[in-house]
């Protein structure tokens, strides 16, 4: 018997491809070496994704430098899940495999880098 958490996890996994995706910096984290938390919120349909990642912008470039805080890039801040709201069927937190499932739903076939919002300091002359 399917429960709505199934069912929800089951309508994300085939209907986010349509989502509309917004990825911001979130500055309640602090950052670890050069890595920084993103939020990504999805959102379609009457359901919202919302989850917090490490960032290392040119990843693999600052993992060759041996900078610190690559290790932590591209994965969920520790503690924390994937959050989902629908209005129909309720909300819920995803961990574990369930949590990467939904993220690699989510993510697979986007260019997020182009989606990444990061407030740089540009100097003044």
């Amino acid at each position: 018997m399917f429960t709505n958490r199934d069912k929800l996890k089951e309508l994300i996994e085939t209907f986010v491809c349509n989502a509309d995706c917004l990825v911001h910096e979130n500055t309640n984290y602090k950052p670890v070496g050069v890595s920084v938390v993103l939020t990504y919120e999805y959102t379609f349909l009457d359901t919202q994704i919302v989850y917090d990642k490490w960032f290392v912008e040119c990843a693999d470039m600052a993992k060759k430098m041996g900078l610190p805080g690559t290790e932590h890039h591209n994965k969920l801040v520790k503690g924390s899940g994937v959050n989902v709201a629908s209005a129909r069927l309720g909300r819920y937190t995803f961990y574990g495999k369930d949590a990467s499932d939904i993220i690699n739903a989510c993510e697979s076939n986007r260019d997020l880098t182009s989606h990444v919002m990061l407030s740089h300091i540009i100097p003044q002359k």
